[in-house]
């Protein structure tokens, strides 16, 4: 076994060389701790070998005592001494703490408990035990929930006023505002812009200028009146300069997200000069296309309905005049009552003398009967054509009633001469 070498307890906080062990520094209150003289490694005070390179240590040097280290004479100095009963070793002086001061918690120790790590020596950390686990999982919980909770609430809010600003009734009355906005203060092609790609494809910025009124002009009052998940009608108070204030009226149609105006009022003109020429092909051509930017657009499609009546084509006629009058009644447009009675003039031709639909041609004549201020002569030939229908379909009472209204309306010389004809042709009663 190696000698001995001479250790010393020293404090590791302020380096006081204690005279012998203790519990702690008498001077700072700090921890101490063995120093090997081999390697000056700092042991714990409990420590008879060093914990670096294995030396036994004592707190006394080896030559202050060498009968007490010497082997006996005759042992190898390897051998185990023993102490006889004569010579027991001396108790190890321990310096008890001032009065009133406490042991150092890091020098107090609970019976069982492993001994403390010497200084510089590195002791793995032992596994995580569930308890540890789960407080950890916890912190990070709350540490996520820190960091997430403000970002998601302001994500959240984003995401709200987007989606507010968004909602089609609070987004088209800004389209609507911004459309007449443009348009009233001359600014054409803010206006212009706004406009579907279909329309812009057959209408130039010229072509929209032209179209523009040059009496100044106000807007007030904007109003959403109908939305659907494709289309939607603003209303609006509109002001000419010299005129009373009246209602009006826009139509937006929604395009790659955006609100936009289906103009086709350019086509209309257009189609209706064409009516004027006597050119009803070109006119169902402009019509068309009319319809193909605005499908919804009473007026389009009534001229649409008027422009296949003119082509004869009986079946489309019923098609395109009664889907007419059905979007009248659903969006506002500018057909007139006298254009709502035109189109079911032509509807009640249709169904009478192309289609023989008689019954639906009846309801057709009590729907132009029931017009405000119609001239005599209107409902002298509406009784005609009803009387004409219920005679055809075999209602003889219905028909001699018809007959009989005519004659209280009717004037012409020839009305009158084919009233008498019809009601001594018919079964008498």
């Amino acid at each position: 076994m190696p000698d001995p070498v001479f250790a010393k307890i020293v404090c590791t906080k302020c380096g006081f060389e204690m005279p012998a062990p203790g519990y702690a520094c008498p001077r700072c209150q700090g921890g101490l701790a063995k120093v090997c003289g081999h390697c000056d490694f700092k042991n714990a005070v409990a420590k008879n070998y060093c914990d670096r390179c294995g030396t036994p240590m004592s707190l006394a040097a080896a030559a202050d005592s060498p009968a007490a280290d010497a082997a006996p004479e005759g042992l190898p100095q390897t051998a185990v001494r023993r102490i006889g009963p004569g010579a027991p070793p001396a108790p190890l002086h321990i310096v008890p703490p001032p009065p009133g001061l406490s042991i150092p918690a890091a020098q107090r120790r609970a019976p069982g408990a492993p001994a403390p790590v010497p200084e510089g020596q590195y002791i793995p950390p032992p596994p995580p035990t569930e308890a540890n686990l789960s407080r950890l999982r916890r912190r990070d919980a709350r540490r996520s929930m820190l960091f997430w909770g403000p970002v998601t609430a302001l994500l959240t809010a984003l995401w709200f006023f987007y989606y507010d600003y968004q909602r089609p009734m609070n987004a088209l009355p800004r389209a609507a505002a911004r459309y007449l906005g443009a348009l009233s203060s001359g600014n054409i092609q803010g206006a212009y812009d706004m406009l579907s790609l279909e329309a812009r494809a057959h209408c130039s910025l010229d072509e929209f200028r032209s179209w523009r009124e040059d009496t100044p002009w106000t807007w007030s009052d904007i109003r959403l009146a109908r939305l659907e998940p494709e289309a939607a009608v603003v209303r609006y108070t509109l002001k000419i300069q010299g005129q009373a204030p009246k209602d009006d009226f826009l139509i937006f149609l929604r395009e790659e997200g955006d609100w936009v105006r289906p103009y086709n009022w350019n086509l209309l003109q257009r189609a209706e000069e064409s009516f004027s020429r006597n050119d009803p092909d070109m006119a169902l051509i402009l019509a068309q296309e009319a319809v193909r930017i605005d499908p919804r657009d009473p007026m389009a499609r009534g001229y649409l309905c008027e422009a296949v009546y003119y082509r004869k084509v009986p079946a489309e006629t019923e098609r395109e005049c009664a889907h007419a009058l059905e979007l009248s009644r659903l969006y506002p447009s500018k057909l007139s009552l006298k254009s709502l009675y035109h189109l079911h003039a032509i509807l009640g031709d249709t169904y009478k003398n192309s289609l023989r639909k008689y019954p639906e041609a009846v309801g057709q004549y009590n729907a132009m009967l029931a017009f405000p201020d119609l001239a005599q002569s209107d409902q002298c030939d509406l009784f005609l054509a009803r009387a004409d229908t219920r005679i055809a379909m075999g209602a003889s009472a219905e028909a001699a009633a018809d007959l009989q209204a005519a004659a209280g309306v009717c004037v012409k010389p020839e009305d009158l001469g084919y009233i008498r004809k019809k009601q001594s042709d018919l079964p008498a009663h």
